[in-house]
């Protein structure tokens, strides 16, 4: 497939959380193929690896990509990243915030308190510190940038047996408008993209089970579940 269809983003640098796979990935590749530097991080180093070599596979020429591990959740991993993006080029220009972990999948009466709390630490603090590394950064030439926060229709929408997802997405939303209210006067341009249901390994034990995933189409105007690639051109 081809992904980039112009050099939007040439001469600029991007840091993308999550980089490692789906949503995130299909960013990592798309901002490459349009030009961009790309830093990328994610959890597993054999999952992060191989990110790299998809992504500098799709590369305009002359863009470089490089990539590491990091825990989102950790403010000096995320100072780390932004340092050793901006390395790649002139400066940090874009963040996407996709790192994301799923919830239990369990009744709101049946949640372990412990793994609701990761929820809510990976997916709103850790885009919490990401931006806040990242927005730094940006300030120090005064010339701005642009923030993405991964979140999701479950913003809006709650479906059942997901309150600890349903209410992360929901404070990522919250999270987004509030940076962009704050950051606006510093050149930042902050927004939030919120998909439905996206091929990716989190969603894929969902997707492969025929009942369920004819429920989920159901919903779907379209009558089929989008790919990352799709959620990457989001303009």
């Amino acid at each position: 497939m081809q992904l980039g269809d112009g050099r939007r983003f040439r001469g600029m640098t991007a840091l993308v959380t999550g980089g490692s796979s789906g949503i995130g990935l299909g960013a990592a590749r798309r901002l490459a193929a349009e030009g961009a530097n790309v830093y990328l991080v994610g959890r597993d180093p054999w999952k992060v690896a191989a990110a790299i070599e998809a992504v500098q596979r799709d590369a305009l020429p002359g863009a470089q990509v490089d990539g590491g591990v990091a825990d989102v959740t950790d403010p000096a991993a995320m100072d780390q990243a932004v340092t050793a993006a901006r390395a790649l080029g002139v400066r940090l220009d874009v963040l996407v915030a996709a790192a994301g972990i799923d919830g239990e999948g369990k009744d709101a009466l049946d949640l372990d308190p412990e793994s609701f709390s990761r929820v809510l630490d990976v997916n709103v603090r850790g885009l919490l510190l990401a931006s806040q590394s990242a927005a730094r950064a940006m300030t120090e030439d005064g010339a701005g940038g642009s923030v993405v926060l991964v979140a999701s229709v479950n913003a809006f929408q709650a479906e059942r047996r997901f309150a600890d997802y349903n209410a992360s997405k929901g404070a990522a939303v919250l999270l987004a408008r509030s940076l962009a209210i704050d950051l606006a006067d510093r050149g930042i341009r902050v927004n939030a993209i919120c998909p439905g249901y996206v091929r990716t390994p989190m969603t894929e034990p969902y997707l492969a089970d025929p009942a369920t995933l004819a429920e989920i189409v159901r919903h779907i105007p379209l009558g089929r579940v989008s790919d990352p690639d799709e959620i990457a051109a989001t303009r």
